[in-house]
């Protein structure tokens, strides 16, 4: 199904300012996770790699950085 992206940036830009900054830095690796799984995608569309296990691992590494920033926070 193919996705309008001004559509989708226009989607993300209106809930991206709805997040909250759970520790420093962390709307900006949000936004850097955002722009990369959308590379991600476009990628796959043109050379059909594994998008599953890609966005998984860029998430799980957004998970981390907010784990191990939130814990610095709260000291």
């Amino acid at each position: 199904m193919p996705v309008n992206r001004k559509k989708l940036l226009e989607l993300l830009k209106l809930q991206f300012n709805d997040v909250n900054d759970r520790c420093t830095g962390y709307k900006k690796e949000l936004l850097e996770t955002i722009a990369e799984i959308i590379a991600l995608e476009q990628q796959h569309r043109v050379q059909g790699t594994n998008i599953r296990q890609k966005v998984s691992d860029k998430c799980s590494d957004l998970g981390k950085f907010l784990a191990d920033n939130h814990q610095e926070d709260d000291s």
